[in-house]
């Protein structure tokens, strides 16, 4: 099959190794997803709930406590550290992280994936992490705005961790998946958390089964509410999963009411990402098949008083 060439970076719109090891900066694979496996297994489904994100009660407002758009010629490494590492061969990542792979162009994170072999592995991608050096909460919403291409095999995944976990541990600080996306099935996002009692293979975890069109070759804002007690996941502003402290599965604890951080990622061949097919992947300016996911923001924000 002829490879379709990389086209120049869209408009945006207006704007409006193991799971341990994850956590350790510079000596981990990052991928952030044991959700990953649980895709694979079988989450629960759903469609939309019914419900929209609502807007700030009476006398709040939000207001934005952290952002990066991504402005000018590189990444701001105050808030990010890019990921150097092994895949996580436990997730079956058939990838290297590695930092060639993680660039800004024109105001966007470009995350990139190529076959090219390196250390073992077969293919190169980009992970980045705020580990050490922004968390985010506790309690808020949390926006991105992605832009995905064709690429079956990849995988991208937006993924938070406890910022104690070094001290107690994971599943015990927690995990909240606030988007994961194989490009095989990209009308199916889905979320999750890990926690005590749900982790690994068993998390809290939806996926939206529809209707919902493709996420590949279109803007779309994918947004995590995040209250005492319960999170929220939205594609668009449409909610499409909620989990609570009060499900009988988050009886042995409920660690998200405390301070995370970010994880961003693309992966190749992991379990969710499922068997790689360069030839639905576009190709770069060399001529090089290239699974790429691109970001025009992240964006956290809190209720604050008028």
């Amino acid at each position: 099959m002829i490879h379709a060439s990389e086209p120049a970076l869209p408009s945006a719109r207006p704007r409006h190794l193991t799971r341990r090891e994850v956590l350790g900066i510079g000596a981990a694979a990052a991928l952030g997803a044991t959700g990953l496996v649980a895709a694979v297994n079988g989450s629960a489904a759903a469609t939309g709930t019914g419900l929209t994100l609502a807007s700030a009660p009476a006398g709040k407002r939000w207001a934005t406590v952290w952002e990066d758009r991504f402005l000018g010629t590189a990444l701001d490494l105050s808030s990010w550290t890019v990921y150097d590492s092994p895949g996580q061969t436990d997730l079956r990542d058939q990838q290297w992280n590695d930092p060639s792979m993680v660039t800004v162009e024109d105001g966007r994170l470009v995350l990139r994936g190529q076959p090219i072999p390196k250390n073992g592995f077969g293919y190169v991608a980009g992970t980045i992490s705020t580990k050490g050096k922004q968390n985010i909460g506790p309690f808020g919403r949390l926006t991105t705005r992605q832009y995905l291409r064709p690429g079956l095999g990849a995988s991208v995944g937006v993924c938070l961790f406890g910022a104690a976990q070094d001290e107690v541990g994971w599943p015990e600080a927690g995990e909240i998946d606030a988007t994961e996306i194989a490009l095989a099935r990209s009308g199916a996002p889905f979320g999750s958390i890990h926690g005590p009692g749900y982790s690994g293979e068993h998390p809290i975890s939806k996926t939206y089964a529809g209707p919902l069109d493709s996420l590949v070759g279109r803007w779309v804002d994918h947004t995590l509410e995040w209250e005492p007690g319960t999170l929220r996941w939205a594609i668009d502003g449409v909610v499409y999963h909620e989990a609570t402290s009060a499900d009988p599965r988050a009886a042995a604890g409920w660690p998200f009411d405390a301070p995370f951080f970010v994880v961003i990622t693309l992966t190749i061949g992991s379990w969710l990402g499922g068997d790689v097919d360069t030839d639905t992947w576009q190709t770069d300016a060399l001529g090089v098949p290239t699974a790429r996911a691109e970001f025009d923001f992240i964006r956290f924000e809190q209720l604050v008083d008028c």
